[in-house]
């Protein structure tokens, strides 16, 4: 029971990020395109609301299994809130220095990178690798984009980060989703 809701609150946070990494990269798209990806980032995030609500759901209707008694919650271990705090500490950081420094088309990727590199830091608190596979992935969007070209509208930077890191969100929602609800053959 506590293993499925705590993967409905992960699906959730998760959902909610990518929405907005998505809605970054489709508002750094032109007029069109970007109507179509926001488009796009609704309906996955819709369909990924919808299937953690439906893992809530399910998670009430469980019985508790015997491993589960005085199981830790992850989202309050000490390692987890530790590597929160220096993510939400290090992107404003980032941002003043790279501002300051005349950089400020770099900061969508230093945040990226920031962010990717936060969930190395989650394995400990979720004692799953898989975080590994995620936030490299971010990391590597983040690099990526370096060398791409910024701007204040049209950005193809702000496009490959923000929808790059959403697809990477929603690549690592959907299996965990979809084997919970088969295993539970709902």
């Amino acid at each position: 029971m506590q293993q499925v809701r705590g993967l409905a609150v992960a699906l959730f946070i998760t959902t909610c990020f990518g929405a907005l990494w998505g809605m970054v990269g489709a508002f750094a798209l032109p007029g069109a395109v970007s109507l179509l990806a926001g488009v796009l980032v609704g309906t996955v995030t819709v369909v990924l609301l919808l299937g953690s609500a439906r893992l809530l759901r399910l998670s009430q209707r469980l019985p508790v299994a015997a491993g589960e008694v005085g199981m830790k919650n992850p989202f309050g271990r000490g390692s987890y809130r530790l590597v929160v705090h220096l993510e939400v500490s290090a992107i404003p950081i980032s941002a003043v220095v790279l501002n300051n420094a005349g950089y400020p088309g770099a900061v969508i990727s230093a945040v990226a990178v920031i962010v990717g590199l936060h969930f190395f830091g989650l394995i400990p608190a979720f004692r799953s690798r898989w975080f590994a596979a995620v936030g490299g992935a971010i990391v590597a969007v983040g690099l990526l984009s370096l060398v791409l070209p910024t701007g204040t509208g049209v950005s193809p930077r702000g496009a490959l980060v923000g929808l790059g890191c959403a697809l990477v969100l929603w690549v690592s929602a959907f299996p965990p989703l979809v084997s919970t609800l088969r295993r539970a053959g709902a």
